[in-house]
């Protein structure tokens, strides 16, 4: 069986994660959808590197997207293991797929 890949939700998935469940009080309702939406944008805008099935598709949809440059390795295999070689990256799964993020950014 196989992960359904679905980045937007991924991406979502993640963001509520980082955000936690809402406060019960209304008034901190606001300051959490705002941390939750911050999140979220920044996943959007470059902290979520790809989403894929697991970490090998994850570097091959990068690649694809044009987001990671693999022509200095033999393969994909030894792109993913320079990755996370780097210690620049981590790798967060959802129900939606595996998501690379970028520590630096």
């Amino acid at each position: 069986m196989t992960v359904p890949v679905h980045e937007a939700r991924a991406l979502a998935h993640l963001a509520r994660q980082d955000a936690g469940p809402p406060p019960v009080d209304a008034d901190e309702r606001a300051g959490w959808r705002e941390e939750l939406r911050a999140a979220h944008d920044a996943y959007r805008a470059g902290r979520a590197v790809a989403v894929g099935v697991d970490r090998l598709d994850t570097v091959r949809r990068a690649v694809r997207a044009g987001r990671y440059d693999a022509h200095p390795h033999t393969d994909l295999a030894e792109a993913q293991a320079a990755v996370e070689h780097g210690c620049m990256s981590y790798w967060r799964s959802t129900p939606y797929g595996v998501v690379w993020i970028d520590n630096e950014f």
